[in-house]
């Protein structure tokens, strides 16, 4: 069985710009079960060094009503690559220029109540330009050292889900 024997009878749908709400109904081994998920495109986020230092965006974050600090991201646009997609939302979001990217894979943020997907990349950069950030995107671009970075994520002051994810790939390939 490889979908574990799990048989989807209806769906039912609620669209955005930004994401869908799903609602199925399964056949389980002869139980029918309803699963609820959001479907949102494929996105990346960039480990950003610049000049040896980590970039990163305070960025005010609606949905939970705080400012957060996290690694540059965005939603792959159609006909792009995820790779290409980094590029673009890099130099959108900080103006800066990569030197070299690298994939650090990709993961789900959520695989219980979402398909979203995340590409991660690391990008070296040594150029900054203008950024051209969406209208209602707020947030300042501030560079760390790895040491002050760290310190952020110990004491709970960095909670950027892909950011971590990224971080912990980067550590693992030494």
């Amino acid at each position: 069985m490889e979908n574990g024997g799990f048989r989807r009878i209806s769906t039912k749908r609620s669209e955005n710009p930004r994401f869908a709400v799903v609602e199925d109904q399964v056949l389980v081994r002869g139980h029918l079960q309803p699963f609820y998920y959001t479907e949102i495109r494929e996105g990346v986020c960039i480990l950003t060094f610049y000049k040896e230092k980590i970039a990163l965006l305070k960025e005010y974050r609606y949905p939970v009503g705080s400012w957060q600090w996290e690694i540059p991201g965005g939603i792959v646009d159609p006909g792009e690559t995820p790779e290409q997609a980094a590029v673009r939302e890099l130099k959108e979001e900080t103006g800066l220029v990569c030197d070299t990217v690298t994939s650090l894979g990709s993961f789900y943020t959520s695989f219980g109540s979402s398909n979203e997907k995340i590409h991660l990349f690391c990008a070296h950069c040594k150029k900054i330009g203008e950024a051209s950030p969406e209208p209602a995107e707020v947030f300042a671009l501030h560079l760390f050292d790895e040491a002050e970075f760290v310190a952020m994520i110990r004491e709970g002051e960095f909670m950027h889900g892909a950011g971590l994810a990224a971080w912990a790939r980067y550590l693992s390939r030494g």
